[in-house]
């Protein structure tokens, strides 16, 4: 009996050693450079620079190199359109879910590359006074959105995570109703991750 007990003990703590190992948790931040683009030539729209920061969940099958992470992200985005030689720029406050599928292989003992696609889910949490200041109170912007990302970037001794993402507009970001113009958000994020 107390063979079999602790070829229990022992394969429970095996088995929670390799989820140990299978999923890791870190913090996430990095820069957002976001841009609008317009149905119509009337609109035009800069690259503005904002920020994002939150948890992230890494999960990997050993050995194979197939994984998945997703994030809670706070992002603030700081948009800009120019029509009629006028400029105006607001910065509007998101929460962003990115799930991505993954695939890493090793370059050097320390060193390993991953590539990451998958769908991303975003809602604008600024109020609706800030919406109007930017967008104007007749016009539609939708508070959800659906965006897929493609991107790639480096480990470093699996805790740390530089990359690259650009999330292409699934959904439209709104609508300016009395031009019937709908217009879309692009963002390319700078991403730095630290796994505990």
């Amino acid at each position: 009996m107390k063979k079999f007990l602790l070829l229990i003990a022992i394969a429970v703590y095996a088995m929670s050693s390799s989820a140990q190992k299978m999923f890791t948790w870190g913090l996430e931040g990095g820069m957002n450079f976001n841009s609008l683009s317009f149905s119509s030539e009337m609109f035009k729209s800069t690259n503005r620079a904002g920020f994002f920061v939150g948890p992230k969940l890494k999960a990997r099958i050993p050995i194979v190199g197939l994984g998945a992470d997703a994030s809670l992200l706070y992002s603030m985005n700081s948009v800009a359109v120019v029509t009629s030689g006028v400029d105006k720029t607001k910065s509007l406050s998101y929460l962003e879910i990115p799930m991505n599928v993954r695939y890493s292989f090793g370059l050097f003992k320390v060193l390993s590359m991953y590539l990451a696609t998958g769908p991303q889910f975003n809602y604008c949490m600024s109020s609706d006074k800030t919406i109007a200041e930017f967008y104007g109170s007749t016009n539609y912007i939708s508070r959800s959105t659906w965006g897929w990302n493609v991107g790639g970037g480096f480990e470093i001794a699996s805790h740390f995570q530089v990359g690259v993402t650009y999330t292409i507009p699934i959904s439209n970001t709104g609508e300016f109703t009395a031009k019937d113009i709908d217009f879309k958000q692009k963002t390319v994020k700078v991403r730095l991750a630290y796994f505990f």
